[in-house]
């Protein structure tokens, strides 16, 4: 697991916007692309286009999103 230089949950593939945590979140990322997180107090993710949201103490992880057409038998990650 490794460091990020900079606290962002996800990055949007097509817009460049970004899912960010206050910089003095330590964001960890594994090799899977799973990203983690600890905060010991309430936080606020923002994001450019969705607003704020606070998010509470706690240990938090996250993957990738995927969807499945069924039409070409496909999973691709969902773009934001």
């Amino acid at each position: 697991m490794k460091k990020l230089n900079e606290s962002v949950l996800a990055e949007g593939e097509v817009t460049g916007h970004a899912h960010r945590l206050p910089s003095t979140v330590d964001v960890f990322e594994a090799d899977n692309g799973e990203r983690e997180f600890c905060t010991e107090t309430a936080i606020p993710l923002t994001h450019e286009e969705h607003g704020e949201i606070t998010i509470p103490p706690g240990d938090y992880s996250s993957d990738k999103v995927v969807e499945y057409d069924h039409f070409s038998e496909q999973a691709r990650k969902v773009a934001d």
